[in-house]
């Protein structure tokens, strides 16, 4: 905990920041006055400051010590919810994904892509995968060899029990099934709960891969606006279920892929409630949840899930690397029925993958690790944020997420953002379009921006170039 003092300082003084202790342009406590409050040493203070300044919250002055710039707390007009009322649909999505570029790497020089959503090499602890790979590899039993159980490795169904404790659940191994990937989990605990032609609830808007899911499951939906704010409107999903024949609802409790939405922890509460009494199963997607940039991680729909109503979700490819393609799932009174269609989907999950994950949550290099990637993160999303405001024209309105690594940016009506896409692309440059987060091709003027880059001049420059885009469309 030591190495890491300096952060939890630079969290401190960044709170005092947001809260108006010390107004923007005001003078910041001196490197003494913090070393001597904290009990640290000089050079630690310096290190909190430094941070600071990274995120571009702090200017250094010449013999005027450290100077408060700007909040990292929301600021300015937040996008606007969906205003299509909420009605059966069916989801083609695929429509428009097909007309898309594959988007993957390795991307030729001076390509800059703000699509994929995933943790990029400079955010990954490259050299302690490396170690727990050749660790697992090395096991004369040749277990890392053998299938492992449908369910997961034991010890890595215990460690993923543990890490409940941080969002105040209280799982244990027998409660864990492991999967590839979260949205393996997500489409298990669909096909558990669901058959074709069924009709689920989601927020709008919503993460594409679950609307290809539901598009490949044969399944409906109603669309639930999510404020960018507020999150879902509790009244208006209980008229839904009152009027519609509701199979299950699928929800982001936590930094929802695009908008960034948190909901409360009585609307999470109520959720796990509603479940129960209407014994309507509620899948939850967490992947983002460790990615949390406050002082503490968000509680769960399933942290107030009683009677096994509530399918969680979650993966560690968005805070150890991407193809681990390591998720996990807590089904709770599903869990057999869940079990059973993993086992004929593919068996397992990769065996030395999960003993190598075994070796990164034992060790403590995992909890190590989230803890410098979360600064990098927010720093990454609050300069992206910056450079955004700079440089796209006025009235463009930003989401302000509070954990994970996308926004979610609202552009003039005008603006078509496939269109958009088409042009960036031409300038080497892509973008998510609005249209992938509905199944109703809306949000068309709507764009959302991973800022999974480690930040230069080069994506500064790009950011620079779609601005100018966007004026030349307007």
């Amino acid at each position: 905990m030591k190495d890491f003092q300096y952060i939890d300082i630079a969290n401190r003084i960044e709170t005092l920041i947001n809260n108006d202790t010390y107004p923007l342009g005001e003078k910041l406590p001196s490197l003494r006055v913090v070393s001597d409050h904290f009990k640290v040493s000089v050079g630690t203070a310096l290190k909190a400051y430094a941070l600071l300044t990274d995120k571009g919250l702090l200017s250094a002055r010449e013999k005027s010590g450290y100077v408060a710039l700007r909040k990292s707390g929301a600021h300015g007009h937040l996008p606007e919810a969906a205003t299509t009322a909420p009605a059966v649909r069916e989801v083609n999505v695929s429509r428009i994904i097909s007309k898309m570029p594959v988007d993957a790497g390795p991307y030729p020089p001076g390509f800059i892509s703000f699509f994929n959503a995933s943790l990029e090499t400079h955010m990954i602890p490259f050299n302690a995968i490396r170690r727990s790979l050749q660790k697992a590899s090395r096991d004369l039993t040749g277990q890392h060899l053998q299938y492992e159980s449908t369910y997961g490795n034991q010890t890595l169904r215990e460690q993923i029990a543990r890490l409940s404790f941080y969002w105040n659940g209280a799982l244990a191994a027998e409660d864990v099934l492991v999967t590839n990937g979260a949205l393996e989990g997500l489409c298990l605990s669909l096909r558990a709960v669901t058959r074709p032609g069924d009709t689920v609830v989601v927020e709008s808007p919503c993460y594409y891969g679950i609307l290809q899911c539901l598009e490949q499951l044969e399944l409906k939906v109603i669309e639930l606006p999510c404020d960018s704010e507020e999150g879902i409107n509790l009244q208006q999903l209980e008229e839904i279920v009152a009027q519609y024949d509701i199979a299950a609802c699928l929800f982001t409790s936590n930094f929802n892929n695009p908008n960034g939405v948190v909901l409360s922890d009585e609307k999470k509460r109520w959720i796990a409630n509603f479940a129960w009494k209407q014994q309507l199963p509620v899948i939850e997607d967490d992947v983002y949840g460790e990615l949390y940039f406050g002082a503490t991680r968000p509680t769960t729909i399933k942290t107030y899930d009683k009677h096994g109503w509530v399918l969680f979700c979650a993966s560690f490819s968005k805070t150890v690397a991407s193809g681990y393609r390591i998720g996990w799932c807590a089904p709770g009174r599903f869990m057999e029925k869940v079990a059973q269609l993993k086992a004929t989907t593919n068996v397992a999950t990769a065996s030395v993958l999960q003993l190598s994950l075994v070796d990164l949550l034992t060790s403590g290099t995992y909890q190590r690790h989230l803890r410098k990637l979360r600064p990098l993160v927010h720093r990454q999303v609050l300069l992206t944020t910056q450079c955004i405001e700079q440089h796209f024209p006025e009235g463009t309105r930003i989401s302000h997420p509070d954990g994970g690594m996308v926004l979610w940016v609202e552009l003039d009506k005008r603006i078509d953002a496939l269109k958009l896409q088409k042009m960036a692309l031409d300038s080497q440059i892509n973008i998510a379009p609005g249209p992938l987060f509905s199944s109703t091709g809306g949000f068309r003027n709507y764009i959302r921006i991973s800022c999974n880059k480690n930040w230069n001049k080069n994506i500064e420059q790009a950011i620079r170039k779609l601005g100018r885009l966007i004026k030349t469309m307007i």
